[in-house]
């Protein structure tokens, strides 16, 4: 039930951002403002519960971005992994290690897809390493913005946990 609540978040997400980058942007910068559930899935979630929930949101961003069909999949489950590591080895939970997690897995993300679009395209339809710049803008927004990702994040966390009956905290 988790992934599937993870999803329409992110559905809601996207089509924030669709309204945010159409009237504030003009589209001359770009925001993520899907990818912190994702790292909130490799940072908070299960195993499965979030290798799901990364690979819905990834199908979700490969809708939204006009992609090859499989690629914001691909990195979003490779973003879940990636999210999983740095969380065993280095204490990212607080907001401020949160939002850092989520610019740099933004900036990856988008350079994973502009290095593997650049590797099959044509040299004539491949995206210019121009790009590179509008990349860490929307890194950095993503990062400015996460916090409030998260915060509804854990709010939708907070109706699946239960207080087992007998328990004594």
């Amino acid at each position: 039930m988790r992934p599937l609540v993870t999803f329409l978040f992110a559905l809601l997400l996207a089509s924030l951002q669709a309204g945010l980058l159409r009237y504030i942007g003009g589209g001359a910068v770009s925001i993520s403002l899907v990818l912190p559930c994702v790292v909130y899935l490799g940072l908070f979630a299960g195993n499965v519960e979030g290798a799901i929930g990364a690979a819905s949101v990834g199908y979700l961003l490969d809708l939204l971005a006009g992609t090859p069909k499989g690629l914001m999949t691909f990195l979003a489950v490779g973003c879940f992994l990636v999210c999983r590591l740095v969380a065993g080895s280095v204490d990212v939970r607080s907001r401020t290690g949160f939002a850092v997690l989520s610019g740099v897995t933004s900036l990856l993300v988008g350079l994973g897809a502009l290095f593997l679009t650049r590797l099959v395209a044509s040299a004539e339809a491949s995206p210019g390493g121009g790009l590179v710049w509008r990349l860490l803008v929307e890194a950095l927004l993503t990062a400015a913005v996460s916090p409030f990702v998260r915060a509804g994040m854990r709010k939708l966390d907070g109706l699946f946990t239960r207080e087992e009956a007998g328990l004594l905290r």
